[in-house]
């Protein structure tokens, strides 16, 4: 660095630390290109979503919606499968198993009950919320059957999952939740 005759200095940069300059700056644009290409979401068609927080909002209920889904159709073989009329096996293991399906009842709808919601997604949520309900409601109906098995309680428990199933089915088929 010089100074010249008013004092200030000359910053004078060599060509060589220019071109050191410009590999870190191109090998800084690749790196974020890898990163970004790696951890950006991507929708059903493998195109990359914008990331604005509102945006990431939606999507990630979006997605959670959508796994919520599958996890009402395996609740819904389980609850299927505890009132079956020829189900086998003594009393403690049909007791043992209804009592699993419960609890994946009811751990599934607390956490579709303390998800965030974004604005956009309230009506879904509403429906996801009365659908987790009405799954959990089949999955005590269900247990009432293994602890009284009459005819009374298994019509009950058929009337509560042919209920969840159809609320199920309206959400499977609700366009927010429909791949483009």
């Amino acid at each position: 660095m010089k100074m010249n005759d008013q004092t200030q200095p000359d910053i004078t940069i060599s060509e060589e630390q220019m071109q050191r300059f410009g590999l870190i700056l191109i090998g800084l644009a690749v790196l974020f290109t890898v990163i970004g290409t790696l951890v950006s979401p991507l929708d059903e068609t493998g195109k990359p979503i914008l990331l604005l927080p509102e945006v990431k909002a939606v999507e990630d209920y979006r997605l959670s919606a959508k796994e919520w889904i599958y996890e009402l159709t395996l609740l819904d073989g389980e609850i299927a499968k505890v009132i079956a009329e020829n189900q086998q096996g003594d009393l403690f293991s049909k007791s043992r198993f209804a009592q699993q399906t419960l609890q994946h009842a009811v751990d599934l709808a607390q956490q579709v009950d303390r998800t965030k919601v974004p604005p956009v997604g309230i009506g879904l949520h509403e429906k996801m919320l009365s659908a987790s309900m009405s799954y959990l409601e089949a999955a005590r109906s269900a247990m009432q059957w293994i602890s009284a098995p009459d005819q009374k309680n298994l019509d009950q428990a058929n009337l509560y999952l042919e209920n969840a199933r159809q609320l199920k089915k309206e959400l499977e088929h609700n366009q927010w939740l429909i791949s483009p």
